[in-house]
């Protein structure tokens, strides 16, 4: 699948440092922004977090679980490996 660009993307090798470094990360950003799916998708792929955790709050459980279905879909994963 390809992925298509969005506005986080170029903001993600940043995040991924801070939220590292800090442990915890409140990230506000527009709708469709990649909260969701890209940042949790570019610390699961960082090698410092070893097989640490992400964990994502999402209130809604339909959101949630599109939400899983997409970054697993963009790791070329099923949900239930390391997303779900």
């Amino acid at each position: 699948m390809k992925r298509e660009s969005l506005p986080m993307d170029d903001a993600l090798p940043r995040l991924v440092r801070e939220a590292l470094s800090r442990r915890r990360l409140l990230l506000v950003a527009e709708a469709g922004a990649g909260k969701t799916t890209r940042l949790p998708a570019a610390l699961l792929d960082a090698k410092e977090l070893g097989d640490g955790v992400v964990l994502v709050a999402q209130p809604r459980r339909i959101a949630a679980r599109m939400a899983a279905r997409r970054v697993a879909e963009e790791l070329g994963e099923s949900v239930g490996e390391r997303v779900g």
